[in-house]
């Protein structure tokens, strides 16, 4: 199945050769899209895999959009200018767009740009999801530690018994140990 992409650019020609470039690439272009229209909707009704905006339609308040709703639905954004701008590049960057391409593009380097782009928000979801992967697990830790203390100060026992009684609790409930450490504190008014 072809990558399928969305265009952003207000230029109809430009967007015909780059259209024509990306077909001939093998990639198939879902819609072109005018910059004042709901990007994000177009994005949810088309549902593309990558999402390109020339730099000329990129103004501050598409990239803007595209900073603020990527989250609840992440594509990986290519912004393409032939003049390079820092403020449209501080914005671009803000806004998630992968590759910032400036110059002259070839039909041949269409390809190898979507490519990286796509390859790139990959590996940055890929690292976002760890990162929220390690930071639940660091919470879960320092709860079950937090209720281990609470224990040994309470009752007067060791690190390894608090440990066993909230291990022995969540395999009576079939619960995880850490959702018992959790309501362990949240009823000791420790939470």
């Amino acid at each position: 199945m072809a990558t399928r992409v969305m265009l952003v650019d207000e230029y109809p020609d430009r967007a015909v050769w780059l259209g024509d470039a990306l077909n001939d690439a093998g990639y198939e272009v879902a819609c072109t899209v005018k910059a004042h229209e709901d990007l994000y909707q177009r994005v949810l009704d088309v549902q593309p895999d990558v999402v390109i905006v020339e730099a000329r339609s990129g103004r501050r308040d598409i990239l803007e959009g595209l900073g603020t709703r990527n989250s609840p639905y992440p594509k990986p954004v290519v912004l393409f200018t032939e003049h390079s701008d820092p403020e449209l590049m501080q914005a671009a960057t803000a806004a998630g767009v992968s590759p910032y391409v400036v110059g002259g593009l070839s039909a041949e380097g269409v390809r190898s740009i979507i490519n990286v782009a796509i390859n790139q928000f990959h590996q940055y979801e890929q690292l976002r999801h760890e990162l929220v992967d390690a930071r639940t697990r660091l919470e879960h830790q320092r709860q079950m530690e937090q209720a281990k203390c609470f224990l040994m100060e309470r009752d007067g026992i060791s690190e390894n018994d608090a440990y066993h009684m909230l291990r022995r609790t969540a395999m009576e409930r079939a619960r995880p140990i850490s959702d018992i450490a959790r309501a362990f504190l949240r009823a000791n008014g420790r939470a």
